[in-house]
């Protein structure tokens, strides 16, 4: 599997309106988002952190999600990659934060660059502008990727805030694959219990 968690390692110094609580909060639930889609998608994280990176012109905080190297397809790396975005603004509108100056502070065009560049590595096209390839099979738009994406992420949203959660209050904001899939584990099981209720 191409390499997703090796592009934030020098993440922009925003200008965020958010308290650093709030920021550190969003980008849980990022890369929970990550994490949970790609579970989805039959691909497993090995480690889910949020950190802070200290350069010459100030410190910032940002994440990564690594994964196994599990076989998968061009089109489900990129809705793995889209989906950060896609968890942070849903939690920045859940906490009532939702601004367009929060909404650019989870803008993720280092995700979206890195999907676009690891599809093109396995030989599908993922177009920014204009009309898709005309063959699914070979290709899509970002469009039709983020929106696909935002919906699996409103879908699993549950698992999404618990994986967040524990994220949270992890030691130095760090959680390994297993923890991550004893919390989706544990969440299908809360919500099949819920659906019992009814």
């Amino acid at each position: 599997m191409p390499n997703l968690d090796d592009h934030r390692t020098d993440p922009p110094l925003v200008d965020s309106p958010l308290t650093l609580h709030q920021v550190r909060a969003g980008l849980a639930h990022h890369e929970a988002a990550h994490a949970v889609v790609a579970a989805a998608l039959d691909v497993p994280c090995t480690r889910v952190r949020v950190m802070r990176v200290t350069r010459a012109d100030g410190a910032g905080w940002t994440g990564a999600t690594s994964y196994d190297d599990a076989p998968v397809s061009a089109y489900r790396l990129a809705l793995i990659a889209a989906a950060g975005e896609h968890g942070e603004l849903h939690h920045l509108a859940a906490a009532g934060l939702l601004s367009p100056a929060s909404a650019r502070t989870a803008c993720s065009d280092h995700d979206r660059d890195t999907a676009i560049s690891a599809a093109g590595s396995l030989g599908f096209t993922i177009v920014l502008d204009g009309p898709a390839p005309a063959d699914p099979d070979r290709g899509a738009t970002w469009t039709e990727v983020s929106e696909e994406a935002r919906d699996l992420v409103a879908e699993l949203w549950p698992a999404v805030t618990a994986v967040a959660e524990a994220l949270l209050l992890a030691p130095d904001f760090t959680l390994t694959g297993d923890e991550v899939s004893d919390i989706i584990a544990r969440t299908r099981i809360d919500l099949a219990g819920e659906h019992h209720d009814h």
